[in-house]
C-alpha cells in the first residue's frame, strides 16, 4: 500500500507539472472544458477542472478510485503535495 501511495503520488506529480511533453495537451483539455463550463452555464463544474491541473486533487481522486480507503487517498494527497515542495525546491522554481 505504501509503494500505491508513493507511485500514485508521483505519476500525478509527473502529469501535472513536472513532464512538459504532457503541458500542450493538459492546457487543451482544460481549455475545452473551460469552454464548455462557460458555454453551457454550468459554471458550478469548474471545480472539475482543478483534477487536470493540481496533483493533490489528482493524486487524491485517483488513490480513492484505485484503493477505495480515504484515509490512503488523504496521505496520499499530502505525499503528492510533499513531492511537490521538494521537486521545487531542488529545481530553484517559485511555486
Amino acid at each position: 500500500m505504501l509503494t500505491d501511495i508513493v507511485a500514485i503520488a508521483l505519476i500525478a506529480n509527473w502529469i501535472t507539472w513536472w513532464f512538459t511533453p504532457l503541458e500542450p495537451l493538459r492546457e487543451k483539455i482544460v481549455e475545452k472544458a473551460v469552454n464548455k463550463i462557460v458555454s453551457c452555464g454550468a459554471y458550478w463544474a469548474q471545480p472539475l477542472i482543478t483534477v487536470f491541473t493540481c496533483p493533490k486533487c489528482l493524486s487524491f481522486w485517483v488513490a480513492l478510485i484505485y484503493m477505495q480507503n480515504f484515509l490512503a487517498a488523504l496521505i496520499t494527497a499530502v505525499v503528492a503535495q510533499l513531492l511537490m515542495y521538494i521537486l521545487k525546491k531542488t529545481q530553484n522554481v517559485e511555486p
